[in-house]
């Protein structure tokens, strides 16, 4: 799984993920609050069995669900633009989750210092 966390040109918080066909961006406008809402999502995540954040940015709301099932996670990230239009489905994939754990906290780490 691709995971790759880094600031864009206008300051947001850019997540980058997918696999070998496919790759989308998720961003938010709160860098500082979006890695400790997903932070606190892989705790839960862990310990629970399910994790969810929002990130939040101008022109709508990504909405990040984490469910574990045995010893892998679902993971589904959607976009709400508004009420009317509702969730669009930006990634959807299933992974290995200790792999997961371990690849996005050291991301979330490596972020943290440069964000």
């Amino acid at each position: 799984m691709r995971f790759c966390l880094r600031k864009d040109d206008f300051g947001r918080l850019e997540c980058v993920l997918g696999d070998r066909q496919e790759q989308h961006s998720v961003f938010s406008a709160d860098p500082e609050s979006a890695l400790a809402d997903l932070s606190a999502a892989l705790d839960d995540l862990e310990t629970s069995g399910s994790g969810e954040c929002v990130w939040l940015i101008s022109s709508g709301e990504y909405r990040w669900v984490a469910r574990r099932v045995e010893n892998r996670v679902r993971l589904a990230v959607m976009f709400l633009r508004s009420v009317a239009v509702g969730y669009q489905h930006v990634y959807w994939g299933e992974h290995p989750l200790q792999e997961l754990l371990d690849q996005w906290r050291a991301e979330i780490r490596r972020a943290r210092e440069t964000v």
